[in-house]
Formats: structure tokens, sequence, C-alpha cells
């Protein structure tokens, strides 16, 4: 009997996770191949995709109006499958939901290689995915290198795992977490805990792995230096402004949705020392949440400073489940009564989170056909009248009206903001010669919040609103 309710709260728990996974997929993929831009780094991403597939310049000196802060990899990969599907954003769409569910089964494969069971492995995979679907649902299917960068690190960890840190596991390892780090560099979570795991676990294992890493880092450096100069470096370190209430406002926010796995990782933080892998695994997260709430202030960062956050507290959430069910953090407790109950308690959870969601989801779905619509025609417009040098606050709308990349206008006017370049550069960028056709998401086609006050007087005094959609204002001198 005991057996019985075991099994019936594990599988009534699991299937309510389930069902939360399938309610968070449905609007990711009504999206996937629809005209409609998810977010500014949809277009940003394609471009560069462009860009790098073509042979052009990545990264351009410091005067420029394009500016790329991210490590060149995912270009190339989402380059090289948008040629295949005949368009960059849908690729990198694809790309980005297929990575987030290798990022599960990664979770998957960890949990089963440090000793868990089968189905203390599918709690943590659907704990993981029912959360990236729900307080992670924006990056879902979106064309952005986060979860290709998760995956190939998290794949690196599993190796390491798996290959007890032999020396071929430590190379093989190595080169997927540094292919993670050149997909997006501020990952740094997971190399510093396997770094602390391995100085743990064995002087000649730690040696190799920092051996193994300092040759690729700098084999790589060398490469990349040769083939895109001083500029990348210049590019990657570009500086952006800091928003303290921005910082505080994220960290709530992800305190309130993942309470859950939050309140687990803390519980078995006193009980870390017992077992190799939940020392790893909690200082896996003490990491990610310190990198977190640091780098969330930074402006134009979302909630994608917490994903290190989200895997790691899914493996201590795990873990401590299965903790609870070979009676370790439970005590007296009977064996049926905390562990299988802790999976439907977050079956619950999670369940009724996804469920709050479909109100937005049926809402946007309904208007779906409309915003493509209204997309199609804005970007129609810009194909006919931008002569291939128009510039968009939505960048997705240039790439997809076949322009080329002109104006970063996040980067730009991070740059003018912070002092790094002269305010009075707009006045050469917006004298209505360099640029024939803007598009601004703001409605009055008044200026642009991501420039500085006085670019938005020179777009004013240059420009004037030619027509007025759902996507914005177009703007003609």
């Amino acid at each position: 009997m005991r057996t019985t309710a075991n099994d019936f709260l594990y599988w009534c728990g699991l299937s309510l996770i389930g069902a939360a996974v399938l309610m968070g997929l449905i609007e990711p993929v009504a999206l996937l191949w629809r005209f409609v831009p998810l977010d500014p780094n949809e277009g940003w991403n394609a471009f560069f995709a462009q860009i790098a597939l073509q042979g052009g310049d990545l990264y351009s000196s410091s005067g420029g109006t394009i500016i790329n802060n991210y490590p060149p990899l995912s270009f190339y990969i989402v380059g090289s499958i948008g040629q295949l599907t005949g368009d960059n954003i849908f690729a990198g769409r694809a790309v980005a939901l297929i990575s987030m569910f290798v990022v599960a089964g990664n979770i998957y494969f960890w949990l089963r290689t440090v000793g868990a069971s089968a189905r203390v492995g599918w709690l943590g995979a659907g704990i993981f995915a029912a959360f990236a679907l729900t307080y992670a649902r924006s990056y879902a299917g979106m064309d952005d290198p986060q979860w290709l960068a998760h995956a190939l690190m998290t794949s690196g960890m599993v190796v390491l795992w798996r290959g007890n840190a032999s020396t071929r596991a430590i190379m093989l390892g190595s080169m997927l977490i540094l292919a993670g780090g050149w997909t997006k560099h501020l990952l740094i979570p997971l190399p510093i805990a396997v770094t602390w795991w391995l100085m743990r676990r064995s002087r000649s294992a730690f040696l190799t792995w920092a051996g193994c890493c300092a040759l690729l880092l700098a084999a790589i450096s060398l490469l990349v230096w040769r083939v895109f100069g001083s500029s990348f470096f210049d590019s990657l370190l570009s500086a952006r402004e800091f928003s303290r209430h921005q910082a505080i406002v994220r960290f709530r926010w992800a305190m309130q949705c993942l309470a859950p796995i939050i309140a687990l990782t803390l519980l078995l933080i006193p009980h870390a020392r017992r077992s190799e892998s939940a020392e790893f695994a909690v200082v896996y997260a003490l990491i990610a949440a310190l990198v977190a709430v640091v780098s969330s202030g930074g402006v134009g960062v979302d909630i994608n400073a917490y994903f290190d956050v989200v895997i790691a507290a899914s493996l201590c959430a795990a873990l401590a489940a299965e903790a609870f069910w070979r009676r370790r953090l439970s005590g007296s407790l009977p064996n049926c009564q905390v562990g299988p109950a802790l999976t439907l308690l977050f079956g619950s959870w999670v369940v009724i989170y996804a469920g709050s969601l479909l109100h937005g989801t049926w809402r946007d779905l309904q208007s779906l056909n409309e915003r493509e619509r209204d997309t199609l025609a804005a970007v129609r417009f810009i194909a006919e009248s931008g002569g291939g040098r128009a510039a968009c606050e939505a960048p997705a709308l240039c790439y997809w009206g076949k322009n080329r990349f002109m104006l970063d206008f996040f980067n730009y006017g991070q740059r003018l903001k912070l002092g790094k370049q002269p305010t009075m550069a707009c006045a050469a960028v917006f004298d209505g010669k360099y640029i024939p056709l803007l598009q601004l998401n703001s409605s009055d086609g008044r200026g642009s919040n991501q420039l500085p006050p006085s670019c938005s007087t020179i777009i004013q005094h240059n420009y004037r609103p030619i027509w007025v959609t759902r996507m914005g204002a177009l703007l003609a001198p």
C-alpha cells in the first residue's frame, strides 16, 4: 500500500508538471514560423548571422553605428541553419527551443549519472522545463543564443561527470563549456562551479582542466584576434548603464516565481557535504545567484540573468526530493509522506502558474493573424521605400525588409549616453541622407528612449512621420 501511495503521488505530480510544460509550449510553437517580432534581439541576431555567413565585418570599429557585444559562435551556427531554412530568425527560434530541451535532457542525464533514480531524473528535467516555459517563457523559441549557450555548457557538465573527470572527459568537457562561453560570454557560474568541484576532487584533474581551458582559450582568442582584430575585444566589453532598481526588481520577481526550488535549494545547503553531487549543485546555485544579482542591473539585461539559477536550483530540488525519498532529510517521517508528496506539490504549483498565463496566451493568439498582417505590411513598405538603407528600432522589420544593418539603436545609444561617442555624432547619422527611412516603436515618432534626448531632437528636426502602424511609426526626411 505504501508503494502504491508513492506511485500515485509521484505520477499525479509528474502529470501536472507535464501539463504545465504543454501549456507553456502553446505560444512558442504557434509563433515559431510567424512573421511577428518577439524581441529586438531577434532581428539583431539575424542581421549578425547574415553578416557572418556573408563574410562581413562582425565587429566594427568603436565609432560605428552597429555594435556587436556577443561572441561569434552562435552567428555561424544559426546563420548556417538559416541558409537551409531561408530565414535566420526562424532558424534561431528553432535552435533556441531545441536547446532549451537539450538543457532539460542534460539535467536528467546528470542526475542519473550521480546515482539518482529515473524518477528523480524525470522530476528534475520536468521542473526545469516547467519553469523555463513559465518564468522564462519570453525566451522560449526566441532567436537569442542564451539557451544554445546553456545547452553547450550543461552538455560539458554531463560529459565531465559521466567520464568521472578522466583526462578524455575533461578535454571534451572543456571544449563544450568553452563553446558555450564563445556563444554567450556572461555564462560564468557553471565554469566556476566545475573548477571548484575539480579542485576538491583531484589535484591532477584540476591541473588537467586548467591546462586544457588555458590552452583552448589562448588558441581561440588568438584565432579571433587574427580574424576580427582588436575591435572584437573592444566590442565584447562594451559598457552599459547600471540600474540598481532594475536589479532589485529582477531579484524580487525571480524569488517570487522560483520560490519552490529556491526553498529546496536552501533546505539542501546544510546537508550538501554528505554528497559530492549535492555539494556541486549547491555551489553552482550560490554562484549563479550571486552573478545573477550583479548582472541583472545592467540596462538591457532581462530575466536571462537568472537562467543559471533555474538550472542549478532544478538540480538541487531534484536532489532534495531524492534525499526525502531516502529519508536523509525527513528523519522519522514515513517514506511515502514526503518525497512523493513534493512531486505533487511541485506539479500543483507549476500547473497553477502556467494556468495563470493562459489568459495572456489566448489574447496574444487571438490577435496573431492581425499582428502578422501589420508586420508584413510594414515590412513591404520598408522594402519598397527604404532603398535597402532603412534603420529600425525593431530590427526584425528591417531584416525581413531585405535591408542592410544600418543602426543598432540600443548599443549605439548606450555609447552616446555613457560618453563613449560624442552626442553630436547623431547629427551625421540622422541628417536624413545617411538613413532615408526610420522605424521607431513609438506611435508619435518623436524619438527613441534608447537614444539620448539630443538625438531625439535631431530626429524630430530632420524627419516626419509618414505612416503609423501597430509596429510604431515610419519616418522619412
